[in-house]
């Protein structure tokens, strides 16, 4: 209305006008010639066609003006919520709260309550509070509370979709629950076992059909099919190894270990490890890589791979003999002359 009002002005003026020279007619016939009164009429209705234009003007100005009020706001709020969002996920991501974090949260939230009704103010008040010591215990593979994190999170997208969309668009939303990411993050305490011989190694792989290996540096798991191919070749690789080191020298023994995982309660062995033992000092290993190889390296007194060997190449192995041999010779070599010092 604002915007037109210099011309509800001149319409009303105009109308006054119009309406006198109506009463004067009235008042006494003949002062008003038949013309004028004529001319008067046609005005009397264009000012009032003029007025209900101007309304309707001015009622689609000013829903306009709502609707880009609304617009602005909405899109408004869309930021300041979702800028609350990563304030709170940043805040939380390293599974603690520091006093700066705690008043980062509370200036978020005092810009955030300039948008939102009390009622939103006082249930997004609710859900902050929520967080407490217990929020951030873990679990014992350090695997944080997920139902927390998702009942927190649900929450608070709640309490904006609300006050973005009403109550008559609104439909709450249900807790999600990720059961397939506790899995993953699950992960079982390993169980190292030592068989007795050789024969135990070769049973307890073939009772097994999958090899795991998790490497501690780069997390990255490796996993692979065990077939008969595969102990028959570690097995041919011990029987040649076993050769070579009676023919160094009687006081080199084997030991043997080996682990079992459980992940997402599906069972896997782990690398089998052959430790070659000098007068009880583990000095060499030789088994199954994570690349499906068979190898042997040394451990003391340095740590390098000796040889490996793809399993399609076991014929190969007799090539390898003196290379292994002389390692071994030099590994003992080596302990023997750290020993007399």
């Amino acid at each position: 209305m604002k915007k037109y009002k210099k011309y509800w002005f001149y319409l009303l003026f105009a109308l006054s006008i119009s309406l006198t020279i109506i009463i004067i007619n009235n008042v006494n016939d003949t002062a008003i010639p038949k013309i004028v009164q004529d001319i008067n009429s046609g005005v009397i209705g264009a000012i009032l066609t003029t007025i209900i234009t101007l309304l309707l003007l001015s009622n689609q100005t000013e829903s306009q003006e709502n609707l880009t009020k609304s617009s602005v706001v909405y899109e408004e709020k869309l930021k300041i919520f979702n800028k609350f969002l990563e304030t709170i996920f940043r805040c939380l991501e390293d599974g603690k709260l520091s006093s700066g974090e705690i008043v980062e949260i509370i200036h978020s939230f005092s810009l955030l309550r300039i948008h939102i009704s009390p009622e939103s103010s006082q249930k997004l008040e609710e859900t902050i509070m929520s967080i407490d010591n217990s929020f951030f215990y873990v679990d014992e593979n350090n695997t944080p509370n997920l139902k927390r994190y998702t009942k927190l999170y649900t929450d608070l997208t709640n309490v904006f979709r609300k006050e973005l969309y009403g109550d008559k668009a609104h439909i709450a939303l249900n807790d999600f629950n990720f059961n397939n990411f506790s899995e993953i993050l699950f992960l079982k305490r390993t169980v190292e076992i030592k068989p007795v011989d050789f024969k135990a190694l070769a049973e307890m792989l073939g009772n097994h059909t999958k090899l795991l290996y998790r490497n501690p540096k780069t997390e990255n798991t490796t996993v692979y099919e065990i077939d008969s191919n595969l102990i028959d070749c570690l097995t041919q690789f011990h029987d040649f190894i076993e050769k070579i080191v009676k023919s160094i020298s009687e006081e080199i023994h084997f030991t043997f270990e080996i682990k079992k995982h459980t992940v997402n309660k599906e069972v896997y062995v782990g690398l089998p490890y052959i430790k070659l033992n000098y007068k009880k000092q583990y000095f060499a290993h030789f088994g199954i890589s994570e690349k499906k190889r068979l190898f042997i390296g040394t451990k003391n007194p340095n740590s390098k791979q000796i040889a490996a060997i793809e399993t399609y190449e076991i014929e190969r192995l007799s090539a390898l003999k003196t290379q292994i041999s002389n390692e071994i010779k030099h590994c003992i070599n080596e302990l023997n002359s750290h020993k007399n010092e």
